[in-house]
């Protein structure tokens, strides 16, 4: 793989690490921790600590879910490398994944849970991190699903495999 056509990987994860780390820092420096402003209304900025994953599940497990993100950024870095991809849309939502998943490692390790500061009704408040990770999945669920359907890519299929 020529280096330039992973840029856009590397732009896209250093991106979303950067406006993700600012952006709670600023949340620490200027929302006291468990405000909300404006008070009312169905979008909030907040300044919540998640010790747990996704909607605060497995709070408990700090050490585990920072070992369990460090295998995840592991696998995803592994299956980046070891394919080949032409396709633009793999390498943005494999970025979008990196990154999201870096950035919340980050709070994790320093900080032992993770700021969360986008509140939007009652859906459980959320961070940059987190909006890269869901919209890279998605985007890496819809390439896998119809990328070849629709001509991002084709899949070359050896009918003569040899399994000896």
């Amino acid at each position: 793989m020529i280096w330039y056509k992973d840029l856009l990987f590397y732009i896209i994860s250093l991106s979303v690490i950067i406006c993700d780390q600012v952006t709670k820092s600023l949340i620490k420096e200027f929302v006291p921790r468990y405000s909300a402003w404006p008070d009312e209304g169905v979008f909030q900025i907040v300044h919540g600590v998640n010790t747990g994953s996704a909607f605060g599940l497995f709070s408990d497990y700090t050490l585990l879910l920072t070992i369990g993100s460090l295998i995840g950024i592991g696998f995803v870095l592994y299956f980046f490398y070891k394919n080949s991809f032409d396709v633009i849309w793999m390498r943005i939502s494999l970025g979008l994944i990196i990154g999201g998943a870096f950035g919340n490692l980050i709070d994790r390790i320093r900080d032992g849970g993770v700021v969360d500061f986008i509140s939007v009704g009652w859906w459980p408040a959320f961070n940059i991190a987190d909006s890269a990770i869901s919209i890279g999945i998605v985007i890496l669920i819809f390439t896998l699903m119809f990328g070849e359907k629709l001509g991002w890519y084709s899949v070359s299929k050896d009918k003569d495999i040899d399994i000896d």
